[in-house]
C-alpha cells in the first residue's frame, strides 16, 4: 500500500470512529470521564511527587545538584551549628559553594511608615549565587557583609518593596531600622523569587553570640555539588571534617556526624520515596482499573460487531486493518480523556497549592507553597504518554480479539458467542478486583494508623490551652536576668487576664523535640563518656504541670525558688522513676547530668509527674524524661502556655495585648494558637495520606463493581434465549439469580485472593507510616474484602434480577 493510501485509510478509520462516538454518546461520555479522572489524578500525583522528590525549591536552579547537610548525634538528627557550618565551607572542596540559613523575625521601622513585623532570614553571603539568583535592583551580599562587625545591610523581597515602598527605586541605599538597628537596603529581589520560604527580607548570616554558642542552630545548610562530584564523594569528605572537629572540640562535637542528603530526604525523611511512590502506584492502579473497564466495554462492543467484521474479512480486508480501526477509536477516546484529564490536573493542583499554603502559624512544612508545581514539558510528556498508553492498553485486547473471528459461532438469528472473549473479560475483572483490594487494604491500614494517632493518650489535656513560641532577641536580652525578668512579668500579666486559670513556659511543646543529655545515677559505677546512657531533658517554669493538664504523682511541682539557689532540683516522669528506681521512692534521688552549659551537674529529684509524650511524632513512646527549672538556665527561646476557662481562641487578643505592653516590638515566632490545633497538626500528614488512599480506593471499588456489572450484564444479554428456555421448563427466579451470581463469584474470589497478596506487599512499603498497626492487619484486610464483596454482589444482582424478567415466549418463538 502506498503512503497516501495508508493515510487515506487512517482518515477513513478516524471518520468511522467519530461517527461511532456520535452514535453512542453515553458510552463516549462515560469512557472520556473515566479516563479523565484516571489521567488527571495520575498527572497531579506525578507533578507533586516530581516537585518533592526531584525539583525542590521553585526559585533554585539545577535542583538536582543541590544537597542539604545536617548533623546527627546518638542516632538523632539535629540542625547544624554555625561553627560546624563555617568549618564545612572552609575545609571542603566538593562544593561549588555552601550556604546557611537561620530564622529571624524582624520589626521594620523606617520613620515614614508604621512599624511592621515581617518574616526575615539570615542567609550566608554566597547563598543567592548558589541557588542561581541575583537581585533585580542593587547588589548581592558579599563576604565583607557577613564579616564580624560589618555594617548591617538587607535585601528586600519584591512584594515588600511594592507594598511598603511603592516600588520606589530610591530604596537602594536607604537606611531602615530593623529590630531597632539602622540597616542599609542594598538590593531588591525579582518578583518570582522566594527562598527558602516566603521571606520578606534577607540579612547576612554574620557571626553573633547566639550562633557562636550554638544556642540558635541554623535552620538548614545547603550546598551545590561541583560538576563530577557525587553525593557519596561529598559525604566522604564531610566525614573527614567531622572527625577533625570531634578531635579538636570533643566537648561539643564528639559523636557528631555530618550527613549529606537530597531535598526529599532532608525535608521529608528517608520514607519520602516510599510514601510518594506508593501514592503514585495507587493512582496508577486506578488508571489500570479504568483501562480494564474500558477494555471490557470495548470487547463487548467488538462482539456485537462480529457480523460487520466477518463481512469485511470475507471481502478481503486485512486483519491489521481491523486492529487499526479499533485502536484508532480507543486512541481517540484516550486523547479526549487526556485533554480533559489535563484540565482536571490543572484545577486539582491549584486546589492542592491552596491547601498546602500556610493558613495559620500552627505549623507547616519547610516548603509550604514554595515548591515547583508547574506543569512543564516533562509533565505534559508524562500525561501524553499515559494517555496514549491507556488507549493502546484498553484497545489492544478487543482489537486483536475482533481480528480473530474464527472461534466465534454465529447463527442465522443474530446470536453470537465468543468463549475466548468471555474468558478475557473475566480475566480483566479479576485484575480490576485485585487492584481494588490492594488499594482498599492500603487505605484500611492507613486509616487505622491515623485513628491510633488521633486517639493516642499524650498525657496532657489540651482543651482551652493557648500556646505561642517566643525567642527573645540577643541584642535586647543578652543576660539571663533580663530573660527571666521578662518571662516573670509576662506570667504575672497573663494570669491576670479574666478567665485565665494558669500560665507556664517550657522549652518544647508536648510531642515536640527536647534536648538529649548524658547522665548517670548516684551510687552507680562511673562510666566513660562514650558509654553513658542518654535521656531527654526539658526546661519548664512553675505551673507547667498544672497548665498542660498533667498530674503530680509524688512530691511537688517547681516553685519560684527552684533553680535560684546552688542546690538545683529536678522533676522526672513516671517512666524514669519506674525504669531506674523500681519499687523505690524516687524523691530525694540524685542524677548527674552532663550538659554543655552545666557539665557535671548533680540534681535532686523533688517530684514525679505523669508521662507526657515527647520526642515521638508517632505518639507511642513514653521515654524517660527529666525536667529542669527555668531559673537554673534561663533561655531566650521558650514556649508559653495559657490555660483558661473559655476557648483558647477567645483570649488570643488579650495575650497579644499583654505581650505588647511588655515589649512593643517583640515578634511572636509561632502563634498564638490553641494547643489542640498544634497537636492536630502533628498528624495532619498521616491523615492526608490516608484520605488520598481512601479516595483512590473508593474510586477503585466503584470501578471494579461497575466492571463486574458490565460483564454480567453483557453475559445476560448474550444468554437471554438460554435463560428464557430455563424459565419455560420450570426454573424459578431464585434459580436464575443463583445461576447469574455464580458467574460473578469466580472472578470475584480470584481477584480477592490475588489482591490480598498484593495488599500485603504494598502495606510493607507503607510500614514506616503505620502506628501500632501491622502491614498484615487482619481487620483492615478483612474490611477491604468485605467491602468489595458487598459492592460486587450488588453489581451482579442488578443484571441477575433483570434476567429473571426474560420472557420465555420470546425464547420459545425463536426456537
Amino acid at each position: 500500500m502506498s503512503l497516501s493510501g495508508w493515510f487515506d485509510g487512517i482518515a477513513q478509520d478516524l471518520r468511522y470512529a467519530l461517527r461511532g462516538m456520535r452514535r453512542s454518546p453515553t458510552f463516549t461520555a462515560a469512557a472520556v470521564l473515566t479516563l479523565a479522572l484516571g489521567i488527571g489524578a495520575n498527572t497531579i500525583v506525578f507533578t507533586v511527587t516530581s516537585a518533592i522528590l526531584f525539583r525542590g525549591f521553585r526559585s533554585v536552579a539545577d535542583n538536582e545538584r543541590i544537597v542539604y547537610i545536617d548533623t546527627q548525634k546518638d542516632g538523632r538528627g539535629c540542625c547544624a551549628a554555625y561553627p560546624d557550618f563555617d568549618a564545612w565551607r572552609s575545609q571542603t572542596g566538593s562544593f561549588a559553594g555552601i550556604g546557611g540559613v537561620a530564622d529571624l523575625q524582624a520589626i521594620v521601622d523606617d520613620g515614614g511608615n508604621d512599624p511592621e513585623k515581617y518574616d526575615a532570614t539570615r542567609i550566608s553571603a554566597a547563598a543567592f549565587s548558589i541557588v542561581g539568583a541575583r537581585p533585580l535592583m542593587g547588589r548581592d551580599f558579599t563576604a565583607a557583609d557577613e564579616a564580624r562587625g560589618a555594617a548591617p545591610v538587607a535585601i528586600l523581597r519584591y512584594g515588600l518593596w511594592e507594598r511598603r515602598y511603592g516600588r520606589d527605586p530610591a530604596i537602594i541605599g536607604r537606611t531602615i531600622r530593623l529590630n531597632g538597628v539602622p540597616t542599609t537596603v542594598i538590593g531588591v529581589m525579582d518578583r518570582s523569587f522566594s527562598f527558602p520560604q516566603n521571606q520578606d527580607l534577607w540579612i547576612p548570616l554574620a557571626p553573633a553570640p547566639d550562633l557562636d554558642s550554638g544556642q540558635t542552630p541554623l535552620w538548614f545548610v545547603f550546598g551545590r555539588l561541583r560538576d563530577g562530584v557525587s553525593i557519596e564523594n561529598a559525604q566522604a569528605e564531610l566525614n573527614v571534617v567531622a572527625s577533625r572537629l570531634a578531635n579538636a572540640q570533643p566537648l561539643t562535637n564528639r559523636g557528631v556526624e555530618a550527613r549529606v542528603r537530597t531535598f526529599s530526604e532532608f525535608f521529608i525523611g528517608s520514607r519520602a520515596a516510599a510514601i510518594y511512590g506508593a501514592m503514585w502506584a495507587a493512582v496508577g492502579f486506578v488508571l489500570l482499573i479504568a483501562c480494564a473497564n474500558l477494555a471490557n466495554l470495548m470487547l463487548a462492543r467488538a462482539i456485537s460487531r462480529a457480523h460487520e467484521v466477518t463481512l469485511r474479512l470475507a471481502l478481503g480486508a486485512e486483519r491489521w486493518q481491523i486492529v487499526r480501526q479499533v485502536l484508532i477509536e480507543s486512541l481517540l477516546l484516550s486523547v479526549l480523556g487526556g485533554a480533559a484529564g489535563w484540565w482536571i490536573a490543572r484545577w486539582g493542583l491549584r486546589v492542592y497549592e491552596l491547601a498546602a499554603s500556610p493558613s495559620s502559624q500552627v505549623g507547616g512544612s519547610y516548603f509550604d507553597n514554595i515548591l515547583d508545581y508547574s506543569m512543564d514539558a516533562r509533565v505534559l510528556l508524562y500525561a501524553s504518554a499515559i494517555s496514549i498508553g491507556s488507549g493502546l492498553l484498553f484497545g489492544l485486547v478487543p482489537a486483536i480479539r475482533l481480528s480473530r473471528l474464527g472461534s466465534i459461532t454465529i447463527n442465522v438469528r443474530g446470536g453470537c458467542r465468543d468463549r475466548r472473549a468471555t474468558r478475557l473479560s473475566t480475566y480483566l475483572v479479576v485484575a480490576e478486583v485485585s487492584l481494588a483490594v490492594v488499594l482498599l487494604g492500603g487505605a484500611g491500614v492507613l486509616i487505622r494508623s491515623f485513628v491510633n494517632l488521633y486517639t493516642a493518650d499524650l498525657g496532657v489535656k489540651p482543651t482551652n490551652v493557648l500556646t505561642m513560641y517566643l525567642n527573645l532577641p540577643e541584642d535586647r536580652y543578652p543576660r539571663q536576668q533580663g530573660r527571666q525578668s521578662f518571662f516573670d512579668r509576662l506570667g504575672e500579666r497573663l494570669n491576670a487576664i479574666p478567665g485565665v486559670e494558669s500560665s507556664a513556659i517550657a522549652s518544647a511543646p508536648p510531642v515536640g523535640g527536647s534536648r538529649r543529655v548524658p547522665f548517670e545515677l548516684a551510687g552507680d559505677a562511673p562510666l566513660d563518656e562514650q558509654r553513658r546512657p542518654v535521656l531527654s531533658a526539658m526546661t519548664i517554669g512553675p505551673g507547667y504541670v498544672r497548665t498542660i493538664g498533667a498530674t503530680v504523682i509524688a512530691g511537688r511541682e517547681f516553685n519560684d525558688h527552684d533553680g535560684a539557689t546552688n542546690a538545683p532540683n529536678a522533676i522526672v516522669n513516671q517512666q524514669f522513676a519506674s525504669q531506674y528506681w523500681p519499687n523505690e521512692d524516687a524523691l530525694g534521688k540524685r542524677v548527674r547530668l552532663f550538659e554543655r552549659a552545666a557539665t557535671d551537674q548533680w540534681v535532686t529529684v523533688v517530684g514525679v509527674i505523669s508521662n507526657i509524650v515527647q520526642n515521638d511524632q508517632t505518639r507511642q513512646e513514653m521515654a524517660p524524661l527529666v525536667y529542669l527549672p527555668y531559673r537554673a538556665r534561663p533561655s531566650a527561646a521558650m514556649w508559653v502556655f495559657v490555660r483558661s476557662r473559655i476557648p483558647a481562641e477567645a483570649i488570643s487578643a488579650s495575650v497579644r495585648r499583654e505581650l505588647t505592653a511588655i515589649d512593643p516590638i517583640l515578634p511572636i515566632w509561632l502563634g498564638p494558637f490553641a494547643l489542640a490545633d498544634r497537636l492536630a497538626w502533628g498528624y495532619a500528614f498521616n491523615g492526608s495520606i490516608a484520605t488520598l488512599f481512601l479516595i483512590f480506593a473508593a474510586i477503585a471499588l466503584l470501578m471494579a463493581a461497575v466492571g463486574l456489572y458490565a460483564v454480567i450484564a453483557h453475559s445476560v444479554s448474550q444468554r437471554e434465549r438460554e435463560i428464557g428456555i430455563r424459565i419455560a421448563i420450570g426454573a424459578t427466579s431464585r434459580d436464575v439469580i443463583q445461576l447469574i451470581l455464580a458467574e460473578g463469584v469466580l472472578p470475584l474470589a480470584m481477584g480477592i485472593a490475588v489482591g490480598l497478596a498484593g495488599s500485603l506487599a504494598l502495606n510493607r512499603v507503607l510500614q514506616s507510616e503505620l502506628v501500632r498497626v501491622s502491614a498484615a492487619d487482619p481487620l483492615a484486610l478483612s474490611a477491604a474484602g468485605l467491602a468489595l464483596v458487598t459492592s460486587a454482589l450488588l453489581g451482579c444482582l442488578i443484571p441477575a434480577r433483570r434476567a429473571t424478567r426474560v420472557d420465555p415466549a420470546v425464547a420459545l418463538r425463536h426456537e
